[in-house]
């Protein structure tokens, strides 16, 4: 059975104005043991505000939009997870929204919703950095933030070509990911890639577009020469473009070498298995949301922070 704010303030026998007062941070205005009383009652009770009440009350509501990344990893579904629990634990719920939604509906979802935050996993456009500012909602911009050189994102793109190049390719390949479109976090790892060949004395990555069918991509990896090491956008990237060499039969890691990252379990099913770069998802996840209701705003540059990672090596290199 659904609780009720009046059934709060007949269980304190006060009204439901108090109620609403109290519970919505104006509980200076009454007397310390009717805020216990209406406080008590809530917990008994188990009462729950609802979210669309509270926002009209306080400008804002206790939802976290998320706007979710064009190509989310194979673990994506366990950083959800954890992000949910870790804002459950301070009174916030997540709601999630594609990035290839329209920005009319982004608007209105803003303007209706009120979330107390967004996170961008995915680039906002500039029509919808427009309404988030308009609106004052509070943006972690983890997306771009990451994506900035020494970022996440490019320090992964850079850890992967330096992975190749010490295992002896000297060509290395970037391969984007079709269904990716124009992602930044694709963009950013890329340029980690050239700035790793630049350091290294070796001539710039070429860069490939493969899909996720291996049979689409057999062309493209005919086309590479032997002692080519391949850095993809992430690990299944790397398993389409894995599995295109083995139906031409180039062989692997001598004639090809491939790199992921994140760490999937698509990772450990690739025939020979992925080499990958693994990460903290628990720890970024929970950071995240301890920044959600930081009081002093998170600027772009506090999300720049590369958490801790790892090479997972398999035999495709």
């Amino acid at each position: 059975m659904t609780v009720s704010s009046e059934d709060v303030a007949r269980r304190a026998g006060v009204s439901r104005s108090t109620v609403s007062y109290i519970l919505n941070g104006h509980g200076d205005r009454f007397s310390p043991a009717t805020r216990e009383a209406v406080e008590r009652a809530v917990a008994e009770l188990g009462y729950r505000p609802q979210a669309a009440g509270r926002a009209l009350a306080r400008g804002q509501s206790d939802l976290v939009l998320l706007v979710m990344p064009i190509a989310a990893n194979g673990r994506f579904g366990e950083a959800i997870d954890v992000l949910t629990d870790a804002l459950a634990e301070q009174g916030l719920s997540l709601l999630m929204r594609s990035a290839t939604s329209s920005p009319e509906s982004f608007r209105a979802m803003i303007t209706t919703v009120r979330p107390r935050a967004v996170i961008a996993l995915s680039d906002l456009t500039e029509a919808e950095r427009a309404v988030v500012d308009s609106t004052g909602v509070r943006t972690l911009d983890v997306a771009r933030a990451t994506s900035r050189p020494g970022g996440w994102n490019w320090t992964m793109g850079r850890v992967q070509a330096e992975h190749l190049i010490g295992r002896g390719y000297r060509r290395i390949v970037y391969a984007r990911l079709s269904e990716a479109r124009n992602d930044v976090l694709m963009h950013a790892r890329e340029l980690g890639v050239r700035e790793a060949c630049r350091l290294a004395g070796l001539a710039e990555p070429q860069v490939i577009t493969v899909a996720l069918r291996a049979d689409a991509d057999l062309e493209v990896i005919a086309s590479l020469p032997a002692g080519t090491g391949i850095a993809c956008y992430n690990d299944d990237t790397a398993a389409a473009a894995l599995g295109a060499a083995r139906v031409i039969g180039r062989r692997v890691p001598q004639d090809l070498g491939f790199v992921g990252v994140d760490d999937t379990p698509v990772a450990t099913q690739t025939t020979p298995r992925l080499t990958t770069i693994g990460f903290d998802m628990d720890t970024d996840m929970r950071s995240l949301a301890r920044a959600v209701t930081q009081q002093d705003d998170t600027t772009d540059d506090g999300l720049t922070g590369v958490g801790e990672y790892w090479l997972v090596q398999g035999e495709s290199t």
